[in-house]
């Protein structure tokens, strides 16, 4: 991955500094776009509009606008450091689009671009850059927002993330080479510096016994993991559901791709099972990942040194998030989005932790045998 230098450092703020008002102007000046309503979403470290705009515009590249919608991206001044990474994650976008994966596609401005480096877009200072670009917005519900989470849900999660890990298998892009951030599990070992934002001494012991962990098992073997362009933050607020058969709820798309990355692909799986527990409601949390690895593996099988490494994966990601949230929230106090995961995560990391590996596995691989027949032990073999 990049260097150091490219991992945020404890004090930084890099959130852009800007109001609704100015990101009207900015639709209207890049992209020709009038606004008739807009509405932010939460993110944490950029800021993301959401315009309904007027059926008339003066951008000669939209053949038409979109009902349902814009999303205006203002990337965080860090990010925007690295203006390939956006190219990158456009014809990522555009390569999932493809494969028949419903995803928010780049619309390109006035100038025909499909982003700029804008300067003084920042509030905080007059010579601060950000990368602009606009998404077409793609409707439903987030996965946070349909209530109660089910094991059907999980086993969707895992099957669509399954196909997503298996078309991006195909795509590569050099920008995402030296591509690097503190919210990658590539990063672990820089997350001990954001361990003093934990105030609770238990808390900050079990999370430390997490990252040494994760440093000393998963990090010095990364050359054995199958390695490849993995979207990197499957998570309740970037997942999108629709109404399928019955009315139900159905997931059916992801956005956000600014954490997309180059690392071992288990990461992403890891990474899904993590979110998948933070509202499990349904089962006892640490079951879910069985759900969500028998979905996955529709599309994907795991190597046996994935199997042994995906607890600790789990763990490792769990920590990072709860450390970071922590670390957040004292940079913007009062943002309670920051503290979402914190919300149960303190107790169901430790409940997880605590879980013998023997005993997860077998728990997960009873779920996977009502899925896969053929696979017993798949996971318990490994360890």
């Amino acid at each position: 991955m990049g260097d150091k230098g490219d991992v945020l450092e404890p004090g930084a703020v890099i959130k852009p500094q800007m109001t609704k008002e100015d990101a009207t102007a900015l639709l209207l000046r890049l992209y020709g776009l009038k606004s008739t309503s807009v509405k932010e979403f939460n993110s944490y470290d950029d800021r993301n509009f959401y315009f309904k705009v007027a059926a008339d515009t003066t951008n000669p590249n939209l053949d038409t606008v979109s009902e349902d919608g814009y999303i205006l991206k203002v990337t965080n001044r860090q990010d925007s450091k690295d203006p390939a990474f956006t190219d990158a994650q456009n014809l990522m976008i555009l390569h999932m689009a493809k494969a028949g994966l419903a995803v928010p596609e780049p619309q390109e401005q006035v100038s025909g671009l499909l982003a700029s480096l804008e300067v003084g877009v920042d509030r905080s200072g007059p010579a601060i850059a950000n990368i602009v670009r606009l998404l077409k917005f793609v409707p439903g519900k987030t996965f946070y927002e349909i209530g109660e989470w089910s094991t059907a849900h999980f086993h969707q999660c895992g099957e669509f993330v399954g196909r997503m890990d298996a078309s991006l298998a195909a795509f590569a892009h050099p920008a995402y080479d030296t591509r690097n951030s503190i919210w990658f599990l590539s990063s672990m070992a820089e997350v001990r510096a954001f361990l003093p934002s934990v105030a609770e001494a238990g808390r900050r012991a079990l999370v430390a016994e997490v990252i040494d962990q994760f440093c000393s098992t998963v990090l010095p073997v990364v050359g054995q993991l199958d390695q490849q362009i993995i979207h990197g933050d499957f998570n309740e607020q970037n997942i999108l559901c629709r109404e399928g058969e019955g009315g139900k709820q159905e997931v059916y798309s992801v956005i956000d791709f600014g954490d997309s990355q180059r690392n071992p692909v288990l990461y992403e799986l890891g990474i899904t099972i993590m979110y998948m527990m933070t509202r499990c409601t349904v089962v006892a949390p640490h079951l879910a990942g069985g759900h969500v690895v028998a979905g996955y593996l529709r599309h994907r099988q795991l190597t046996p040194l994935e199997r042994r490494l995906l607890r600790v994966t789990v763990a490792a990601r769990y920590a990072q998030s709860l450390v970071m949230g922590a670390y957040s929230y004292s940079q913007d106090p009062g943002n309670e989005y920051l503290l979402i995961t914190a919300h149960t995560g303190w107790s169901t990391l430790a409940a997880f932790w605590a879980t013998e590996p023997a005993a997860l596995y077998r728990a997960w691989d009873a779920t996977i045998l009502g899925h896969h027949p053929h696979l017993p032990n798949y996971l318990s073999s490994a360890l």
